[in-house]
């Protein structure tokens, strides 16, 4: 059994001091302008999700079909060069300083960095939504761990989590919270993070991303075509 811990999305990330604004999986892996100053993610889930709502296929119910016209685009992508590298959330310094113009990224990392040149937004055909959870493993110690699942379920716990507390310099989440309440919570220690559509993002917003397929994300030769594709 588990429960949520925090929720992200994926989308695109763009420094308007190197590029005009990228809204799309399209201009992403396809713009000349860009070639060589984009990165994807190493997440298949993530990466797959937007590619495929980008191709008008559905991420929630994946076929062969559409698996194999997403992962030939970002194939594609990158014996053509347009993709620089796969990453993790390393992308953001880097995007941060200008090496980069733009990035498949994570939500909670664009609001972490808190750059008002940087620029996030759920590309134009939809994004991707995720959540890591807690869980208790077998042999843990189930009283402890429970104790502290309820401890961060508490909505004002939850707030303080996601704005931390400015005044001594403690550094919140940044990610979509579980908890409700927790918004009115964070209002207490930053109105900025309370306020900020990537961390408490609007019902219109949630609307346009997807969850991937749990069947593909576990299909064996999904994986290893990805983990070939990544690691080349």
């Amino acid at each position: 059994y588990t429960l949520p811990w925090q929720s992200g999305m994926t989308g695109i990330a763009y420094n308007d001091t190197q590029t005009d604004p990228v809204l799309t999986v399209d201009d992403l892996l396809e713009n000349p302008k860009l070639k060589g100053k984009i990165t994807v993610l190493n997440s298949m889930g993530d990466a797959m999700t937007i590619v495929m709502l980008a191709n008008g296929d559905d991420p929630t119910k994946v076929t062969d079909k559409s698996w194999n016209a997403a992962f030939k685009r970002i194939q594609k992508a990158v014996d053509n060069k347009q993709i620089r590298q796969f990453t993790g959330n390393d992308y953001a310094p880097i995007l941060a300083r200008g090496d980069l113009m733009a990035a498949m990224s994570w939500s909670g990392d664009i609001a972490q960095l808190g750059n008002p040149h940087i620029h996030w937004n759920v590309p134009e055909a939809g994004g991707a939504l995720w959540t890591d959870n807690m869980l208790i493993p077998t042999g843990g110690n189930v009283y402890t761990a429970s104790v502290y699942m309820n401890y961060v379920y508490d909505p004002k716990v939850q707030g303080f989590m996601e704005a931390g507390d400015p005044k001594t310099n403690v550094t919140g989440i940044y990610y979509i919270p579980p908890v409700k309440g927790a918004g009115v919570a964070a209002k207490k220690w930053d109105p900025t993070v309370a306020n900020n559509p990537l961390i408490f993002p609007s019902a219109k917003t949630l609307s346009k991303v997807k969850i991937f397929d749990s069947k593909a994300l576990n299909n064996q030769k999904y994986l290893e075509q990805w983990q070939n594709l990544i690691s080349a």
